[in-house]
């Protein structure tokens, strides 16, 4: 028998420091429509696509500091 489990997704592939986490939010249908398509398309992952959408929206409304969102430490 096979191995159990989700295979490696590609983004998991391209950077192996990736520290990935599920989580489940809602979209609207006519976006997982056209995820899908995208994805056949382009030969990317899902997960990739909604990575990649993520990381734009985070660059274009991330307020204009000294703050980076995706590189927040913790004070101590």
């Amino acid at each position: 028998m096979g191995t159990r489990g989700r295979k490696p997704l590609g983004l998991r592939d391209a950077r192996g420091d990736v520290h990935l986490i599920k989580r489940n939010y809602y979209i609207e249908d006519r976006y997982a429509k056209a995820l899908m398509v995208l994805s056949a398309l382009t030969g990317k992952e899902l997960s990739v696509l909604v990575n990649e959408a993520i990381g734009d929206l985070i660059a274009e409304y991330q307020p204009m500091t000294d703050i980076d969102l995706l590189t927040l430490k913790q004070i101590s």
